[in-house]
């Protein structure tokens, strides 16, 4: 596979080969990221597809602290929408943030493998994932990977809430 942007690592793609046992996701934690580095966490949430949609994205440092977190509604759309605008969102904080090494994890494997192909099978997503890809390229190395439900619970209670209607954003001042 060709490279789209430099900075990119690139790990096999999520979804390829057999279904992960039900004990690697039950033991699926979520890990700090290395040293120097900074890890965005992103999720959507839609009640209904398309439905009431709320997403949510957390920064950690690399001794785990949460540096930032937000949650915010996003209106009728679908799970992907939002999974892809939680995302972007998560890349501004990021920048707000002047991170410059980035380990970006999501647990929808349609946006990770799409942000790491460089394009959606649904067109109507493009726009937004070019917005993502932009972004990312402000940053001097980064890392896209997926993470199991089971790993991604802070960033699926934030997504809950935007879904709920309540928007939270807490950052350093």
């Amino acid at each position: 596979m060709e490279k789209r942007w430099k900075g990119l690592s690139f790990p096999p793609f999520v979804g390829v080969g057999p279904m992960a046992s039900l004990q690697s996701r039950a033991t699926c934690r979520w890990q700090p990221p290395g040293e120097g580095w900074m890890k965005l966490n992103f999720d959507g949430a839609a009640r209904g597809n398309p439905g009431q949609a709320g997403i949510g994205c957390v920064v950690h440092n690399w001794e785990g602290k949460e540096i930032a977190a937000l949650a915010s509604p996003v209106g009728i759309n679908t799970n992907n929408w939002a999974e892809l605008m939680a995302l972007v969102e998560g890349l501004l904080l990021c920048r707000k943030l002047e991170v410059k090494f980035l380990d970006i994890e999501g647990d929808s494997a349609i946006i990770v493998n799409a942000l790491r192909k460089g394009s959606m099978p649904n067109w109507k997503l493009n726009t937004l994932l070019s917005k993502a890809i932009d972004l990312c390229k402000g940053f001097h190395r980064f890392t896209i990977n997926h993470i199991y439900r089971e790993g991604n619970k802070r960033v699926d209670e934030l997504a809950n809430l935007g879904a709920n209607g309540i928007k939270l954003l807490s950052m350093p001042t």
